[in-house]
C-alpha cells in the first residue's frame, strides 16, 4: 500500500479523461473521529467538495456507512446522491427513494439481544449501547483498557450464544450485531457498482478507513482504486491518505480535475 500523494501525477492523468464512481465512508473518512458517534460533522470544505462532485455529469456520488441510513442522509445533506446505510442494509438511490433489504427491524430477537447487552455491560464505564432499527451497537471509545477488553469478553461470548441469529461485526472501538447472512459492505457496493456501471461510469475510487471497508477493497477490480484512511497498514487497498483532511484535499483535486 502506497501512499496515493506519491502516484498523484498518474493518478490524476488516469482520471483526467474518466468518469467516477466515487463511494466514501462517512466516520473517519469524511468526518474525523470523535468521542461520540452523534457529534460527528462533515467539515465545511468537505462538504463544499462534496456537493460540487454532486452536480458534476462525470461522478456518480455514493455514501457507504454503517450508520443508519436515516442519520447518514441527515448528516450529509446532500441530494442527486447515493446513500448506503447499516453496512448494505439499507439503501436510498436517486429518483428510487429508500428501502430495506433486511426485514428483522423490530423482531424479537434483535430486542432479547439489546436486553441480554444491557444487562451483561451495565456498570461499566463509558460502554454504550446503540439500538438502531436493523442491529444493535457496542461502543466503547473512551473507555479504559481494562473495561474494553472486559467488554469484548461479554460481547465475544454472547455471540456465540446468538451465532444462528446474528453476526458481530467488530470495527475502530465497536462491535455490531447484524442479521445473520445479511450483506457486507463489499457485497453492497458491488451490486450498486453494478447499478451505476450501466451509465458510462468506468472507474471506482472507494476511500473507507476501517476494518469494515477491507470487504470493499477486497471487491474492487485491478482498474478500480481503493484508499485507505489512516496510518499505513495491512490492507486490501492499493493506496493511502493519512486523514480526513488529506481526503478533502483528494475531492477538491477532483473538483478541478471534472470541472
Amino acid at each position: 500500500m502506497r501512499s496515493l500523494w506519491s502516484q498523484w501525477p498518474k493518478i490524476r492523468k488516469l482520471l483526467a479523461d474518466k468518469n467516477l464512481i466515487l463511494l466514501l465512508d462517512y466516520d473517519g473518512t469524511l468526518a474525523p473521529i470523535v468521542a461520540h458517534p452523534s457529534q460527528a460533522r462533515l467539515p465545511s470544505p468537505t462538504r463544499a467538495a462534496l456537493t460540487k462532485l454532486a452536480c458534476s455529469p462525470r461522478v456518480a456520488l455514493g455514501i457507504v456507512s454503517g450508520r443508519e441510513l436515516r442519520e447518514l442522509k441527515r448528516l450529509v445533506r446532500l441530494n442527486n446522491i447515493c446513500y448506503v446505510g447499516s453496512h448494505g442494509l439499507e439503501w436510498a438511490l436517486p429518483g428510487e427513494g429508500s428501502r430495506l433489504r433486511a426485514t428483522v427491524g423490530r423482531s424479537r430477537p434483535l430486542q432479547k439481544l439489546t436486553r441480554h447487552l444491557r444487562r451483561i455491560l451495565h456498570g461499566l464505564p463509558n460502554v454504550r449501547i446503540e439500538r438502531k432499527f436493523l442491529s444493535v451497537a457496542v461502543h466503547y471509545r473512551g473507555a479504559s483498557l481494562y473495561h474494553a477488553r472486559a467488554a469484548r469478553m461479554q460481547v465475544t461470548q454472547l455471540a456465540r450464544q446468538y451465532a444462528h441469529q446474528f453476526k458481530l461485526l467488530e470495527g475502530k472501538k465497536v462491535f455490531e450485531f447484524l442479521p445473520a447472512g445479511s450483506n457486507s459492505k463489499g457485497t453492497a457496493v458491488q451490486a450498486l457498482v453494478a447499478r451505476l456501471r450501466r451509465r458510462p461510469f468506468p472507474v471506482v475510487v472507494y476511500f473507507g478507513d476501517d476494518s469494515t471497508d477491507e470487504s470493499v477493497f477486497a471487491c474492487l477490480s485491478k482498474n478500480d482504486f481503493g484508499i485507505f484512511v489512516g496510518r499505513p497498514h495491512l490492507s486490501r487497498a492499493r493506496f493511502y491518505l493519512r486523514s480526513p483532511g488529506e481526503v478533502c484535499k483528494f475531492l477538491q483535486r477532483v473538483c478541478k480535475i471534472v470541472a
